[in-house]
């Protein structure tokens, strides 16, 4: 009796077995670990971008305010008063500058105005840059203005304020004071330091510096 040869059909694989199907959701987890990873890097770059284009921005605009204001500072002569001489009204210090200008026309409505620029305490993040305004009068009595203020910067760690010119006969030089009762300086220089960073120093020339140029008339 012949036996017929049986043929064995290998029978196909139903599935994955329970390591294998492990292994890939291991492999699937690390991979979306992986890409959450690099989107929360990719937000946290953009953001920080943002953030400093924001902050250079803003800095460019308050240098360009306090150029502008630098530049048209003007060499008014305060009147007498009592024991005090005429001299200009400009007072500069090392942290503070006071000092007579037209304002922007989004700030101010025409005229001369009493112009002050100062560190105030601020909050944890930094002091700030403080800027404050009223309208400049002769003879220079209180007629109750409301002074206005405007905080340009904050976060400011250092801020200084410097005078190049000629004081009577000492040498022409950098002054960290100026309060010379004939004319202002020939260069204002602003060194501002916000957070660790120094900005570039912005330096001004007044566009008007003699005593006998600019005298207003008393209202």
């Amino acid at each position: 009796m012949t036996h017929r040869l049986r043929k064995e059909i290998p029978v196909a694989s139903s599935g994955f077995t329970l390591i294998e199907l492990l292994v890939a959701l291991v492999v699937l987890s690390l991979v979306f670990l992986l890409l959450f990873s690099a989107l929360q890097f990719g937000t946290k770059v953009w953001s920080s971008s943002e953030g400093e284009a924001a902050n250079t921005e803003q800095v460019l605009v308050v240098q360009g305010l306090l150029r502008r204001m630098l530049s048209e500072s003007r060499p008014v002569i305060v009147e007498p008063e009592g024991t005090t001489a005429a001299h200009v009204f400009f007072i500069g210090t090392r942290t503070s500058l006071q000092f007579v200008a037209p304002m922007p026309t989004h700030l101010g409505t025409g005229g001369f105005y009493e112009i002050a620029l100062h560190i105030d305490k601020g909050d944890q993040s930094g002091r700030r840059l403080v800027m404050t305004w009223k309208l400049f009068r002769q003879p220079r009595v209180s007629l109750n203005q409301v002074e206005k203020q405007r905080v340009l910067m904050e976060g400011i760690t250092d801020l200084e304020f410097a005078y190049f010119g000629r004081h009577g006969q000492e040498a022409t030089q950098w002054y960290s004071d100026w309060q010379d009762p004939r004319s202002l300086p020939d260069l204002i220089r602003v060194r501002l330091v916000q957070g660790t960073e120094a900005w570039p120093d912005l330096i001004v020339s007044p566009m008007v510096r003699s005593v006998d140029l600019i005298v207003p008339e008393p209202e």
